[in-house]
């Protein structure tokens, strides 16, 4: 159906209103399970803009947080329509990210770990029915009852909030209580940090046992397997290039963790020939969307990573009392919710290498009544120049106040508004910039950090674009960090080709996206745009006569950014 821009407007602007026709303003029933002051919509016993599925509060650092309370197994207000093979119809996911690693951290306690440098992937893929179940998730057992960090079904014994920087997972049973804490630290660093508080509740001593697990399989948002799936399923297809990936571990910090290494085992025949048959296809007739691979890309470009980076697990308290990597044999039947392997002991088998291999770490503590200790565990992944000895080091020393020093450093960080009387402004901001700040990671291919698209272009279709969208996305930061502003208008500069046209986007390893939305006219519009609010705003005219190393083309090599623009 076709509209004008008036006609748009006028819409929004009705909406905006309330709806008000005929000076009426039409009322929207209160949502179930809590009632709303006609005035000021405030949820009565929950903070302004809660809802169904939980309410905001304020965490223990002075920032907005949202605790989630929904049974999502058992209700069926929690189902929604997904792309499936990403996520569940149940699952609600909150995103855990500093300015390298982004984490979904889903409404189950688990979290995929996002990594793109060589091509975005998904670092431990949730996989049940393959027996792969993300990572963060932890259990408690005394030998007989057990506790666990992922959500079983019962909302009432199970706190999740979703934080600023953070996944927090309360549970409590049995005379014991669990608070899980997953976070990755304000900065640049590859890591995410696992918190875990044991409280003994009961009236005698207890011998407890706490295992730690992360999983390590890869799930790339292979643009090449979206490009070979016509009838079949992609996320099938990616997990089966997964597959692919050979495993390789050994002890680290004197048996303090575990260090995991991939190797490419090569794809397979009829894969090969699948890709062969595609490419051909193209050439000979492209279809709305897709046109053949560039064949004049830089030789480095590629569309899948081949040598994903080394993951690790470590404790950063004191040598685990115990390690394996055989995932399979740990959860076994029971899966996530009720791991065969809780009765005994993990077995210090570093040597199972399959698709369900994983990182599980030990620890045995005794614990007084009324007493409680905290475990912490580093987990984190290792690109080119990064050194496991040093970031271990650093966050070994300052593991006790890494969370605190966290959240202290986003609430120094972005614009801030407040309007008197309405608190939920404030929250709102602050959140955002978050959500925004945190979904930064770093290409490779560039050595720049990008804000990704995310949605469904990167998880499920496998691209980065479209150009003009981080161009949006970074604006809001030309007043409070123009740096980020800097970075991403020079990533952006660095794809311009020769005749002053952009890629539409960028799949794996810098390889333009094969489109026929490529050159899209809008493209270096944004770039202008973009370029000119950060040096009217900034007054960095200097930026203008920096030299940018292009990437794409006959011409491809040093220019400045006003012969470029």
């Amino acid at each position: 159906m076709a509209i004008d821009r008036r006609q748009f407007l006028e819409g929004l602007a009705l909406a905006a209103g309330g709806f008000k026709v005929s000076g009426k303003a039409l009322a929207f029933p209160a949502a179930e399970g809590f009632t709303s002051d006609a005035r000021t919509g405030q949820a009565k016993g929950k903070a302004y803009g809660s809802g169904y599925f939980g309410q905001w509060i304020e965490d223990e650092f002075g920032l907005p947080a949202f605790h989630y309370t929904c049974d999502q197994i058992h209700d069926p207000k929690a189902a929604t329509t997904v792309n499936p093979g990403v996520l569940s119809s149940t699952e609600h996911i909150h995103q855990v990210g500093n300015d390298r690693i982004v984490a979904v951290a889903s409404n189950y306690g688990h979290v995929r770990v996002r990594q793109d440098e060589g091509a975005p992937k998904f670092l431990n893929d949730y996989a049940p029915d393959r027996g792969c179940f993300g990572g963060g998730i932890g259990y408690l057992t005394d030998g007989k009852a057990f506790l666990a960090t992922h959500y079983p079904g019962n909302a009432e014994a199970f706190d999740r909030i979703f934080g600023i920087g953070y996944l927090r997972k309360k549970v409590q049973g049995h005379d014991y209580a669990v608070d899980h804490v997953i976070f990755a630290p304000f900065g640049n660093d590859p890591v995410l940090i696992s918190h875990v508080t044991i409280t003994n509740n009961g009236s005698s001593e207890a011998q407890l046992r706490w295992i730690e697990y992360w999983g390590c399989q890869v799930y790339q948002f292979s643009f090449r397997s979206y490009m070979e799936s016509g009838g079949h399923n992609v996320c099938d297809m990616r997990r089966d290039f997964g597959a692919r990936f050979g495993h390789h571990f050994s002890a680290v910090e004197g048996g303090a963790g575990v260090l995991e290494t991939k190797k490419f085992l090569g794809r397979l025949p009829a894969e090969e020939e699948r890709w062969r048959q595609t490419v051909a296809f193209l050439e000979k007739a492209p279809n709305p969307f897709l046109t053949p691979p560039d064949k004049n890309a830089p030789k480095d470009a590629s569309f899948d990573d081949l040598n994903p980076p080394s993951t690790f697990l470590v404790s950063l308290d004191a040598p685990a009392d115990g390690r394996s990597t055989n995932g399979k044999d740990f959860f076994g039947s029971g899966g996530a919710d009720h791991p065969s392997g809780l009765d005994r002991e993990l077995d210090g088998d570093l040597s199972q290498t399959g698709a369900q291999s994983a990182l599980l770490l030990e620890h045995k503590i005794a614990l007084q009544p009324g007493k409680s200790r905290t475990l912490t565990f580093l987990y984190g992944y290792l690109p080119e120049g990064a050194n496991i000895d040093s970031l271990v080091s650093k966050y070994r020393r300052s593991a006790a106040t890494a969370w605190r020093d966290s959240s202290n450093r986003w609430k120094k960080k972005g614009l801030r508004f407040r309007s008197e009387g309405e608190p939920w402004v404030d929250r709102e901001v602050t959140w955002n910039h978050y959500y925004l700040r945190s979904n930064m990671t770093l290409d490779s291919f560039f050595r720049r950090h990008i804000i990704s698209q995310a949605s469904i272009y990167q998880y499920v279709m496998g691209f980065q674009g479209a150009a003009r969208d981080p161009l949006q996305h970074v604006l809001p930061f030309v007043f409070s960090d123009p740096g980020i502003v800097k970075e991403i208008l020079r990533y952006t500069l660095e794809e311009v080709r020769p005749n002053g046209s952009l890629p539409y986007g960028i799949v794996g390893h810098g390889m333009p996206m094969p489109t026929t939305s490529d050159d899209s006219s809008d493209m270096p519009l944004w770039l202008l745009w973009a370029t000119s609010e950060y040096v009217l705003a900034t007054r960095d005219k200097g930026f203008l006569d920096e030299a940018v190393t292009t990437a794409y083309g006959p011409g491809a090599g040093k220019e400045s950014v006003r012969g470029l623009l």
